[in-house]
C-alpha cells in the first residue's frame, strides 16, 4: 500500500471514529462517512468493504496501539506493576478523548465487537494491556496464578485505571475538587494496586 493510499485509509477512519462515536453503528452510513472524510465512497469499500469491517478496524487499531505501548514499556523498564498502571494512568488521561470515542462506540450496540477474537497473544486477556498487567502481575508474585484470579485482578485494576483518568480529564482538573490532584489520584492506584497484590497473594 502506497503513502497515498495509507493517508486515504488513515482519513476515513478519523472520519468514522468520530461519526460512529456521535451517531453509533447504525445510525452512519457509508455515504456520511465518505462525505466527511473527503473522499468518495468507493474508496471506504475499496479498504475497509463494508462498514462493518471499518468498525471493527477503528477499534481493533486502538485497542492494539494501547496493548503496544505497554508492552513497550513494559519490557523497556521492567516496572513495578504499580509504575505501569501509574503510567497506564498518564497515557490515558493524554488520550482521553480518544478513549472515551472508542467507549461510545463499543457502547452504540451489537456491533461492538470484542477484539480478543483476533487472538494474538496480548489480545486474549481483556482490555487492552490486559496481558501486560496480567504478566507484570505474576512476575511480581512470583508465582502462576489461575484464569479466574488474573481476570479479576485485570479488570478491577483496568476499570479503576480508566474510570480515574475519564473523570481527570472531564471533572478534576477543571475543578477544585479536594483528593484529585494527580498526586492524589496516582496514590489511589497505588494503594489499590497493592491491596490487590496482596489478596493475590492469598489465592
Amino acid at each position: 500500500m502506497n503513502d497515498l493510499s495509507l493517508e486515504t485509509k488513515s482519513k476515513i477512519m478519523d472520519a468514522a471514529r468520530v461519526l460512529f462515536a456521535l451517531q453509533g453503528f447504525e445510525g452512519t452510513s457509508i455515504r456520511e462517512i465518505a462525505s466527511q472524510a473527503d473522499v468518495n465512497v468507493a474508496s471506504v469499500n475499496y479498504h475497509f468493504t463494508n462498514k462493518e469491517k471499518l468498525f471493527s478496524e477503528i477499534l481493533r487499531s486502538g485497542y492494539l496501539e494501547c496493548s503496544q505501548t505497554m508492552r513497550n514499556y513494559f519490557n523497556l523498564e521492567s516496572p513495578q506493576l504499580e509504575d505501569l498502571l501509574v503510567y497506564m494512568f498518564n497515557y490515558f488521561s493524554v488520550k482521553s478523548h480518544d478513549l472515551l470515542t472508542y467507549f461510545k462506540m463499543m457502547m452504540s450496540g451489537k456491533h461492538s465487537h470484542h477484539m480478543t477474537a483476533y487472538g494474538t497473544e496480548d489480545e486474549m486477556l481483556g482490555p487492552p494491556g490486559g496481558k501486560v498487567i496480567a504478566d507484570c502481575i505474576q512476575k511480581e508474585l512470583k508465582k502462576s496464578l489461575g484464569p479466574n484470579e488474573l481476570a479479576w485482578a485485570v479488570r478491577t485494576l483496568f476499570t479503576h485505571v480508566t474510570h480515574t483518568s475519564i473523570l481527570y480529564q472531564c471533572c478534576f482538573h477543571e475543578n477544585k475538587i479536594p483528593y484529585t490532584e494527580i498526586s492524589d489520584l496516582e496514590l489511589g492506584i497505588r494503594r489499590l494496586t497493592r491491596l490487590v497484590l496482596q489478596d493475590l497473594s492469598k489465592a
